[in-house]
């Protein structure tokens, strides 16, 4: 049978062959129920960060292989991730504060291009509350609004800037990155600093 450990504790009685993909899946549900998340996955003592590729996940496991899985509580996962976004967020303001100084220079033209990868950027940011957000709920915050009227207020202002960077008026770009923006991103720093105290205090409850 497979040497299979969660959290370092053996779990018995599991057949062979199995994919990865198999014994993640009889298993996340159980971790569910604690609101316990996998993080790390290592087959015969070799870490594999990639996991969740399909690459990993179907590869077949026999009696001579050990799997460990290693999980994190849920509500520890989402603050970090909150954590890392709101390092992020002064980042991002102060960049939309670069470029619109920039864009009010000589050198307009060449900064325009700078605008994608600020925009990819608030993207990933988006991505990584989202993921937070579902993080949240599976340790048992109540639902979140994280991506709610800022993420809104954030995508109309990149409406008014994309259309008014395709007509080159980059003064109205700078006006939108100095001010819209880097409001929005404020008051969204505001809502996640408020998100992240309200993890902190729910991982401090007693267990009832």
């Amino acid at each position: 049978m497979l040497t299979l450990r969660v959290d370092s504790t053996l779990i018995p009685g599991v057949n062979v062959p199995i994919t990865v993909d198999a014994v993640l899946s009889a298993v996340e549900p159980v971790l569910a129920q604690g609101k316990r998340i996998v993080t790390a996955v290592r087959i015969n003592g070799v870490d594999e960060p990639a996991f969740r590729e399909s690459g990993v996940l179907e590869r077949v496991l026999h009696d001579a292989d050990a799997l460990d899985v290693d999980t994190t509580p849920a509500g520890e996962m989402a603050a970090s991730a909150l954590g890392d976004a709101l390092r992020y967020l002064p980042e991002l303001s102060q960049e939309a504060r670069g470029l619109a100084t920039t864009l009010r220079g000589a050198s307009a033209q060449e900064a325009g291009p700078q605008l994608a990868p600020l925009a990819d950027n608030l993207a990933l940011l988006a991505a990584l509350v989202h993921t937070a957000d579902l993080w949240a709920r599976q340790a048992g915050l109540a639902p979140t609004d994280w991506l709610g009227d800022d993420v809104a207020e954030i995508d109309r202002v990149a409406a008014v800037l994309t259309g008014a960077a395709e007509s080159a008026d980059w003064v109205a770009v700078a006006d939108a990155l100095e001010h819209d923006l880097t409001t929005a991103l404020a008051s969204w720093q505001v809502r996640l600093a408020e998100g992240r105290a309200q993890l902190h205090a729910l991982q401090s409850a007693p267990v009832a």
